[in-house]
């Protein structure tokens, strides 16, 4: 079979084209640039930099997060609003062995008269001890303030009022206690969580309750286009990753959950300040949360039995596209049909070939991609390289799976492009109902452009000629889907594992490619596979924009005290000479030097011990007077069977393996441990953090280069001690 230059040169122009829309991700992604909405960005912003003040880090329980409340409280009673502090120490429930405690602060106000079935807008108030939340969630928190001022004045059909927790970032004991204990969670119908994983990006809606049907009538009806899709609502509620919605959705209400989610190296960092805050950002979360807060306001609360599930998509902000599952389902097979229909009708031979093309090219094409992503990760020692030049692993990615792709259709030489790109509809659909079961999410990929793929099969029996068109059409349409899917699991993953996404581009090219088209377009791919090669292994991983993580730990445990530096690769030079660090034996990426002995204000007293039938119980204090946290990890938490932290007792799910306060209020604990008799005593480590590296820690942090910054936690000094129990 002969290759045509038409089709040659058409294929490298198809791959080149696919390559740019991969590279640059100019679809759905980022916010959008203009957007009709009355939410005022600039008043929003305004009143958050006002509230943020300083922009100091203000964690749970602490000196500065009760300065950022008086701020707070401030600004929402000059909007016109009587807020209420609803406080209380509390433990969340132990999942899978951990129990989390702090001391809260919850804010809450009306914005209409309160009352049953309520409306609830949530955000909360506290910040990581690395950065000051700016968009971490001072994006919800400015959002929820200027979306009360709009509604305040409105007639709407619920009650709605708005909860600021705390203690979010200390394990989402805010948002517990308030599910728990307080009384005005009783009366929530319906939430909108807003929240943050970075400082841009398009503000997504990323989670419903389920059933989902209430949730999407009421985005439906708010009159702004979500940016949202049910493939990611599916994968988030199997991820081990949690917000407050997490503790309000036992409630058994109506949820949505929005967030942005890109330039995720700042998020929990100096970073996320108002600064790196896109205000574009800021303006489609505020015009998404007042659709949907009027949204859920305009609708009664129904029986959650009563709900369908539906799968959703936003195309752009023009369009959401939202079917029931079982819709959803029909489309699959009718589409699944016609694909084999307009296979079994296209002659012209190859259809073995045809039928090969799409796994063979789909195996080598993303095998190609992650290979040489796990090469990449295997070479440079760094341990985010893809940090400061992402488009560099990104293009490397899309290029080879692209060029392993097109060497399989030049190898194969399928003689018909129609059928080529049947058969990867037949692929791709089958693909989607088998893991319907699991994940109905991922039919929005293609229930939507199986209504072209019926068109064509009708067309192949009527106009055979229109029906390239038609498949072409499909093509744009799961485009359209798919690059704001892709780009948004970039973001979520970080560009280092995102190395298997590059198999929806692959299908791209399966659908769209003219027929064999010789071996110009891989050789196309192959040139710019090696470039993106070259500047994935040589550009720098880390720039000032887009800095390392590195956390300055100075850690003073049972054998000596030490300065930690931990998942980090080579160490920055001025830091090297600052301190002798060595790679630690137990971690590839993890170094230590010697420090000096950190003092120790703390005790840990048995105060009683204690066995009544098969029950052993032992009293503890653990007074530790400097410190900003108190943890507790415990191996052999088998025999547990209950436990009380400073009043609080929080229910026992499996075997006890941590414990943790967070705050002020934590700095004298009261623990009570209940154990079963004849179980052997767990051996407990008891940690406690300073915020802070400290005085010896000094010119350390100051040898910390502008391409380094501290996260999470940030820089700490921890005192680590063993917990004496009596055998």
């Amino acid at each position: 079979m002969t290759v045509s230059k038409r089709a040659g040169w058409w294929g490298v122009v198809l791959s080149l084209m696919l390559l740019a829309l991969w590279a640059i991700r100019p679809i759905g992604v980022s916010p959008p640039r203009h957007l009709d909405t009355e939410f005022n960005t600039e008043r929003a912003v305004g009143r958050l930099a006002a509230i943020l003040g300083d922009q100091r880090p203000h964690p749970t329980d602490s000196d500065a997060n009760d300065a950022l409340e008086a701020r707070l409280l401030a600004q929402i009673r000059a909007a016109g609003f009587t807020p209420e502090i609803r406080q209380g120490f509390h433990c969340n429930d132990i999942r899978a062995g951990a129990a989390i405690c702090a001391r809260p602060r919850n804010i809450v106000f009306w914005i209409t008269p309160p009352g049953d079935d309520a409306v609830m807008l949530t955000a909360h108030h506290d910040s990581v001890p690395a950065g000051p939340g700016a968009a971490d969630d001072g994006i919800g928190v400015a959002v929820a303030l200027e979306v009360a001022h709009l509604l305040k004045a409105r007639p709407l059909g619920r009650p709605v009022l708005v909860l600021l927790t705390d203690a979010e970032e200390a394990g989402l004991v805010g948002a517990a206690m308030f599910a728990a204990r307080d009384p005005l969670a009783r009366r929530i119908g319906a939430v909108v969580n807003l929240e943050a994983r970075g400082t841009t990006g398009a503000a997504n809606m990323f989670q419903t309750s389920r059933p989902n049907g209430n949730d999407i009538a009421a985005l439906r009806v708010g009159g702004v286009v979500p940016a949202a899709n049910s493939l990611a609502s599916d994968l988030y509620s199997i991820l081990p990753n949690d917000t407050d919605l997490t503790m309000l959705l036992p409630l058994k209400v109506d949820a949505a959950n929005f967030a942005i989610i890109g330039a995720g190296t700042r998020y929990h960092t100096p970073l996320d300040n108002l600064a790196n805050l896109d205000r574009r950002s800021v303006r489609q979360m505020g015009a998404e949360a007042l659709a949907a807060v009027t949204g859920f306001a305009s609708l009664a609360g129904g029986s959650k039995a009563a709900e369908g599930q539906s799968i959703f998509v936003n195309i752009g902000p023009w369009f959401f596209f939202v079917l029931p599952s079982g819709v959803a389902l029909a489309l699959l097979v009718v589409g699944l049909g016609s694909a084999i229909l307009v296979y079994a009708r296209t002659g012209g031979g190859g259809a073995v070939k045809a039928a090969l093309a799409p796994p063979l090219a789909l195996l080598l094409g993303t095998g190609l991609a992650v290979l040489l992503g796990m090469l990449v990760a295997a070479i440079r020692p760094e341990a985010a390289f893809g940090t400061g030049w992402p488009i560099a692993l990104r293009l490397m990615y899309g290029a080879a799976a692209l060029g392993g792709a097109g060497l399989v259709l030049d190898w194969l030489r399928v003689p018909s492009a129609t059928r080529l790109a049947a058969s990867a509809w037949i692929w791709l659909t089958a693909l989607v109902l088998a893991a319907f079961a699991f994940l109905p999410g991922l039919a929005v990929i293609a229930s939507g452009p199986a209504l072209f793929v019926l068109a064509a099969a009708i067309a192949s029996l009527v106009v055979p000629r229109v029906v390239p068109w038609l498949f072409g059409a499909a093509a744009l349409a799961f485009a359209l889907v798919m690059l704001p899917i892709a780009g948004g699991f970039e973001d979520g993953l970080f560009v280092e594992q995102a190395a298997p996404i590059a198999a929806l581009l692959i299908f791209l090219l399966l659908f769209a490619m003219p027929g064999a088209s010789g071996l110009r377009a891989p050789l196309a791919c192959g040139a710019v596979l090696a470039a993106a090669l070259a500047a994935a292994l040589l550009v720098p991983a880390y720039t000032n924009d887009a800095p390392r993580h590195l956390n300055v730990v100075h850690q003073d445990d049972m054998q000596g005290a030490s300065f930690r530096i931990y998942d980090n690769g080579p160490l920055p030079p001025a830091m090297q000479s600052a301190a002798r660090f060595a790679p630690t034996p137990d971690g590839e990426r993890d170094w230590h030097a010697l420090a000096p002995r950190l003092g120790d204000d703390g005790r840990i007293d048995v105060i009683s011990d204690t066995i009544a039938g098969d029950l052993r119980t032992i009293v503890l204090r653990a007074v530790a007077p400097s410190a900003d946290r108190q943890e507790f990890y415990v191996a052999k938490g088998e025999g547990l069977r209950g436990l009380t932290v400073n009043g609080a007792r929080p229910q026992v799910k499996g075997a006890l393996a941590y414990f943790g306060c967070t705050g002020r209020s934590c700095r004298t604990l009261d623990i009570t441990l209940s154990w079963a008799a004849k179980a052997p005593l767990p051996a407990i480590g008891w940690h406690r953090t300073r915020y802070g590296a400290g005085e010896a820690a000094r010119a350390l942090v100051a040898a910390r280069p502008a391409t380094a910054i501290p996260v999470h936690v940030g820089d700490r000094q921890v005192l680590v001690r063993p917990v004496k129990l009596e055998r």
